[in-house]
């Protein structure tokens, strides 16, 4: 048997010519993007030579060798290095989207400084890396513990560290506004910027950089034979949890190194080992080179870009963050298209009917929230703190406080229903318990539009901001319906897709907060759901559109309820599943709208809500709708009196309030689903 096999020669993988010359491109065209602007002020030997001396009697060359060479440099050091962080990690997991930025490690590098900034600054003096490898350490410990339970199941590994992102991001944006005159320049830094004035950080660096990529090289060995899986690995002698744990925490060392250095520098670890992935690097060996060097050529390209963007606007820092963000979110969109989860969704298993709790009057529980919503708009017009201390303040006397307390009060219920109506709306159309108007990005379509009307400086009034956000939302969700086609709408792609998106926004927010100014302040409280701005005006405005919405909804019970049987027994049961699902589209992308003009993008209720609802004994569409509405309006509600009064007299956004105690339950939830 093995005898005629014997001379059969070994088959080894045939590197595509695509992958070389795709990597000559791309360096050739960021080095030679780089260059250019300085060939009208030097001559090319000149402009080469700035690397190791410059000519003191030319301020030319002075500033080529203090200021641009170092940037290139740093730009080509810190990219290769989180190219080679990203294709061990993705080794490791065995997961095709996994990053350093995807597990939460940049997030929680730049969480452990900005904690480190405002608690103990002297631990900053001793050495910035120990601060940003701590918070590293948290970020990919969390991930970890709360998906080992399901082998690292790519999708579940990718969510949990997304939305620990989200939650470490939504912490430095509390401290950001409580110690705005502290941590202002802290957030231009964590946008990521690779400003030079020296070659004092990159000397630095350099040498860290170069041993941590020489200790993971020596991990290459151990890290190939995981790709036989765990039993096997195991059964050649491989201490499988030994080489996973040693591997991640260098992939932390050089990913908190680089943190600590220039800030987030986001996707440059997911980006390099996918493009060398779909450009042919088929070993692992081919794949730590590739992407390595795509790693360099991509930040390289993206910090042009961003030099650029600087140049040629009206002189506002635009951070390299921004730019690399904006490859993320194409590049998650471009791995979804050929990638398949060999795992269930959380929440999609079929024994999801033995978790059903027992059914209960609707009219009960819906009178029963609907007593706990009165009951916080009472406490929260009537005890309140005051400069003297805590004070009740009597009902005779509500229309004086009505002014400063109850058109923000409105808002945030009413943004609570929308949010509740439109999260059932979307799990019950995808059939995925975890989608959200968060999740699947409709909330990050939403502030996109808006970031885009606060710079182009439209004065569009709150009607155009309702319609652009309307637009963006309804984009948002269109693209991913349209992309998630092929997939049959499965959860994963969805949820994934989704959170690209969301990159995007977030790229044009750190646009707009690096710039700095009063406008960038006012987005930044919008953006984490700042229920002070809101007008008595607004508050009944929006209150009219609810009302409305809620009377279309009465249309879509019986749509809703039958579209999860299939296309098929729903077009025989004579519904238009084309029309009903683009119904269902736009009243969910309206719904958004409506609540992220008023609280923000990022509040999770949409998540929450429905969820409660069920627990609360409501299964069918239409009672669903209403519990997951009232429910959604008494978290906002709540939210919106604790911001007043937690860090009084400071104030915290409902929004964000929200944010962060949906982070806790999403992770709740996924470490739920593990156990079961």
């Amino acid at each position: 048997m093995y005898a005629s096999t014997s001379g059969m020669p070994a088959s080894r993988p045939v590197m595509p010519a695509r992958l070389p010359i795709a990597a000559i491109l791309l360096w050739l065209g960021a080095l030679l993007a780089r260059a250019v602007p300085w060939l009208d002020q030097l001559d090319a030997g000149a402009v080469l030579s700035a690397f190791w001396a410059f000519n003191p009697d030319n301020y030319s060359s002075v500033l080529a060798h203090f200021s641009w060479a170092p940037r290139v440099s740093i730009a080509i050091l810190i990219g290769c290095g989180l190219g080679l962080a990203g294709a061990v990690t993705q080794q490791v997991l065995g997961n095709p989207l996994a990053s350093p930025t995807t597990l939460g490690v940049e997030a929680g590098g730049q969480f452990g400084v900005t904690v480190a900034t405002l608690f103990a600054p002297g631990l900053l003096a001793f050495s910035p890396d120990l601060v940003a490898i701590a918070g590293g350490l948290i970020a990919i410990g969390m991930v970890i513990a709360l998906t080992w339970r399901l082998g690292f199941s790519p999708v579940t590994v990718i969510l949990a560290g997304l939305v620990i992102t989200f939650f470490l991001g939504a912490l430095n944006m509390a401290f950001l506004l409580l110690k705005g005159e502290w941590l202002g320049n802290l957030f231009i830094w964590g946008a990521g910027s690779l400003v030079q004035n020296n070659w004092a950080p990159f000397m630095e660096l350099w040498p860290r950089v170069l041993v941590i990529s020489v200790l993971i090289l020596l991990l290459m060995r151990p890290l190939q034979v995981l790709q036989l899986g765990q039993s096997s690995a195991s059964s050649l002698g491989a201490r499988v949890g030994l080489i996973r744990a040693l591997a991640l925490f260098l992939v932390v060392l050089m990913t908190a190194t680089v943190v600590s250095r220039v800030g987030v520098v986001a996707f440059v670890g997911l980006a390099a080992p996918v493009l060398a992935r779909l450009l042919g690097a088929r070993t692992f060996a081919s794949r730590i080179l590739w992407s390595t060097l795509m790693g360099g050529g991509l930040l390289l390209l993206a910090d042009t870009l961003a030099h650029w963007a600087s140049t040629w606007g009206d002189g506002s820092l635009v951070p390299t963050g921004t730019t690399t963000a904006l490859i993320g979110g194409p590049i998650i969109l471009l791995a979804l298209q050929g990638f398949r989860n060999t795992h269930h969704m959380p929440g999609q298993e079929s024994n999801l009917a033995g978790f059903q709790p027992s059914r209960r009057a609707p009219l009960l529980v819906s009178g029963i929230v609907s007593g706990l919503i009165a009951l916080t708009v009472v406490v929260s017009m009537s005890w309140s703190p005051g400069l003297d201390g805590w004070n009740w303040t009597p009902v005779t006397q509500w229309d004086d406080a009505w002014v400063w307390r109850g058109p923000r009060l409105l808002a945030a219920m009413l943004a609570g229903v929308a949010l509740g109506l439109a999260g059932t709306l979307i799990q019950r159309m995808t059939g995925n318990p975890m989608g959200s108007p968060e999740m699947l990005g409709i909330s990050g379509g939403a502030a996109l539009a808006m970031v885009l009307i606060v710079l182009t400086g439209a004065d569009v009034g709150r009607a155009g901001q309702l319609g652009a956000a309307t637009l963006g939302a309804a984009g948002a969700l269109g693209l991913l319906i349209l992309l998630a086609r092929k997939h049959r709408f499965a959860g994963n792609q969805l949820l994934l897709g989704g959170l690209a998106l969301y990159v995007f926004m977030d790229a044009g927010l750190r646009l707009v907060m690096a710039s700095g100014g009063t406008v960038a302040s006012q987005l930044l409280n919008w953006m984490y759901g700042s229920t002070w701005l809101v007008s008595e005006t607004e508050a009944f405005g929006l209150l009219g559109f609810i009302l409305l919405i809620c009377g279309l909804l009465a249309l879509i019970v019986r749509p809703l309820t039958i579209l999860p049987l299939g296309d098929t027994s729903a077009s025989s049961l004579g519904l238009p599943v084309t029309k009903a699902r683009l119904l269902l589209l736009l009243l969910a992308a309206v719904l958004t709208a409506s609540a992220t003009v008023v609280i923000g993008p990022l509040s999770f209720v949409g998540l929450i809500a429905p969820h409660l609802a069920r627990v609360l004994g409501q299964q069918t569409v239409g009672r669903q709708l209403i519990v997951a509405g009232l429910v959604g309006g008494l978290l906002l509600t709540l939210a919106d009196y604790l911001s007043r009064i937690v860090v009084f007299p400071n104030q915290l956004p409902a929004g964000l309030l929200a944010a962060l105690v949906g982070g806790v339950y999403f992770l709740w939830g996924l470490s739920r689903h593990g156990k079961a």
